[in-house]
């Protein structure tokens, strides 16, 4: 919940590492999947406006399509269409035939971008258990 990074690639990783603890990808490829998130990060930039960004990639290294979340308190440049720092980082990864489950999990997510008073819950909660609570409403 508590991201320590300050740039944008160490917060990419900090949140990468969740999906090793949960077992969707292998400790062996973690840099591996960071290197292809950061390459998505160069074709468009994924910082939304409202302090959400949502980096994400389609890659044989995972085992399911996966969401994981990171909340930076201070938030983080990924190049947000409105220019603020991002505090919600919604990181996606997605076997590679998921293309229609990868799209609509991004489409979902970026719709909370019109959701400012979800989204300004959502950075102040205390627990996991109150993310789950605001989130399973979308």
């Amino acid at each position: 919940m508590n991201l320590e990074g300050k740039t944008k690639i160490e917060i990419i990783k900090e949140v990468a590492q969740l999906f090793v603890k949960s077992g969707v990808l292998d400790s062996e490829n973690l840099e591996e999947f960071v290197r292809e998130i950061n390459e998505r990060e160069k074709l468009s930039p994924t910082g939304m406006q409202d302090g959400i960004a949502i980096p994400h990639t389609r890659t044989p290294l995972v085992k399911k399509i996966s969401l994981a979340l990171g909340i930076s308190s201070e938030g983080v440049d990924f190049e947000s269409m409105d220019g603020e720092p991002s505090k919600l980082i919604f990181m996606i990864a997605a076997p590679e035939e998921t293309k229609k489950e990868h799209l609509d999990l991004l489409a979902e997510i970026s719709k909370l971008s019109y959701e400012e008073e979800l989204v300004e819950q959502i950075e102040n909660v205390k627990t996991v258990e109150e993310i789950f609570e605001k989130l399973k409403n979308i």
